[in-house]
Formats: C-alpha cells, structure tokens, sequence
C-alpha cells in the first residue's frame, strides 16, 4: 500500500498517469502492439513527433503502457530499476531518475497564441463552428487535451488579452508534427515553465 493523499494537509503522495494526448519522443519511434503484454504483437511504429491520444493505462513488467484511441498499446515510459533486453532495445529517452521516456503527455495549463486568427471551435471537430478567433500574443487556459486527426486540440475554460479574461468554452488547434499554434507558457497550478522545459516541449513538438 501507499499513501495517495493526506486529507488534513492536502499534500499527494503520488500523481496519476495522465490521459489525454502525448507526443512520441523515443528517437527510435514507438511500436504499437496490438495487447497491453510487451510481448503482444507488433501492429506499427510511430515516428518521432507523434500525436497520439491516450484513453487508458496499464503496467507491464515496470513499463507504463497505454492504450491509443486508434486502437493498439504503447509503451509512455519505463520506471527506473526496470531492467529487461526486451525495454532496453526499445530505447527511449533516459529521464534524471533514471527511467525512460517513449512518450511525453501534452501538459495542461495556459498557452500563448502564436499564429494570428487561430480559430475556436464548439465542439473537438476541427469542423465545428467556430465561435472565436484569437489574435497573437492571446492566452488560452487548457484544461483538457485530445487529438484530432493528428493534430493536438485543447479544450479552453478562459482566454485573455490586453489585460482582459474572460470565462470561455471551447476547442482550439495546439500543435501537430510539423506545425505550431500555441506554445505553453505557464502549466496548471501556475508553475511557470522553465527554460530547459521551454526547450523540451519545442524539441518534443518540432
């Protein structure tokens, strides 16, 4: 057993996994497997830069393993100690602790616009209505991720410009593998996003 959260103080004792969208970052792509095993058989690879939405997961010998919403399992990272042939010829990229990367979740928090007339749409369907269009430099609280024929969409909860927020629903393009239309600024909580993190998320979505 282990401590989840301190009901008197609030303090958490671990996070979950989250679901949403992710970015393939393993140099060598990502095998999807038709089964949660890793030894499940092989259905594809996805290529570096990557979007994929994750609806589910699941650990596997120390490796955190994802459910796609197009079907099939993937590996998001190896847990430090996790130590097989099988995970060490699937690459990854190493983290401080020691663990691997395969895939990293898009984080959620406040996003600025960096493409003019970025359009805001009701529904996740890039074909939905568009009820806004947001100007550069405009900021968008995301409190949600998916994606949407490759390209990663953030549902909003508020927006603000020249000084001005404003309380707002609806779904926005983010990025895809070989374009940008918001980039993070500040992750949920308001932890500000470091330089070295700055940088991650360019390379992860370049």
């Amino acid at each position: 057993w282990i401590s989840l959260l301190n009901a008197l103080t609030g303090a958490s004792g671990a996070s979950p996994v989250p679901l949403g969208a992710y970015v393939a970052v393993a140099e060598g792509g990502c095998v999807i497997t038709e089964g949660g095993r890793l030894d499940s058989k092989e259905k594809g690879t996805l290529n570096p830069g990557s979007c994929i939405e994750v609806v589910a997961t699941r650990i596997e010998e120390g490796t955190v393993r994802g459910l796609i919403a197009a079907g099939g399992h993937v590996t998001l990272f190896v847990l430090n100690g996790a130590s097989t042939n099988r995970l060490a010829a699937m690459g990854g990229t190493k983290n401080p602790d020691g663990g691997r990367m395969f895939a990293m979740p898009v984080p959620l928090g406040t996003y600025q616009v960096v493409q003019n007339g970025l359009s805001v749409t009701t529904g996740l369907s890039m074909n939905s209505p568009v009820s806004m269009k947001l100007k550069v430099n405009a900021c968008a609280e995301i409190a949600e991720t998916r994606v949407e024929g490759g390209r990663v969409r953030g549902r909003l909860t508020a927006v603000g410009y020249g000084g001005v927020a404003k309380e707002v629903s609806g779904w926005m393009s983010l990025f895809e593998p070989t374009q940008r239309w918001a980039k993070i600024v500040c992750f949920k909580g308001g932890r500000p996003i470091s330089p070295h993190q700055q940088q991650e998320q360019a390379q992860a979505q370049a």
